[in-house]
């Protein structure tokens, strides 16, 4: 299994934009080959601050849906209105 942690921040005003393309994303995301959990988690304390966990069967499942149209699509849309911290990708160790 793979796991894959993203932090970003929401620049100001565009809160509900990203909430959108989030949504979107994550509801087609869920529907891949290999997708084990998709979900988008907002900090109680700061709802700009955003943490995207993925967890996919393989490497290949998840190189593959970084190709996929909705992802390239929406990357490109969240760059504008978000700070994306780079990807932690983690393997289940025990």
């Amino acid at each position: 299994m793979i796991n894959v942690l993203v932090g970003s921040t929401v620049l100001p005003g565009n809160l509900e934009a990203v909430l959108e393309i989030y949504r979107e994303l994550v509801a087609r995301t869920r529907n891949e080959p290999g997708c084990v959990s998709y979900e988008l988690l907002q900090l109680r304390e700061d709802p700009c601050d955003l943490m995207l966990l993925e967890c996919w069967l393989s490497q290949e499942h998840l190189d593959a849906h970084t190709r996929t149209p909705h992802f390239v699509e929406a990357i490109a849309q969240l760059e504008m209105l978000e700070t994306a911290a780079p990807a932690l990708i983690y393997t289940k160790s025990v």
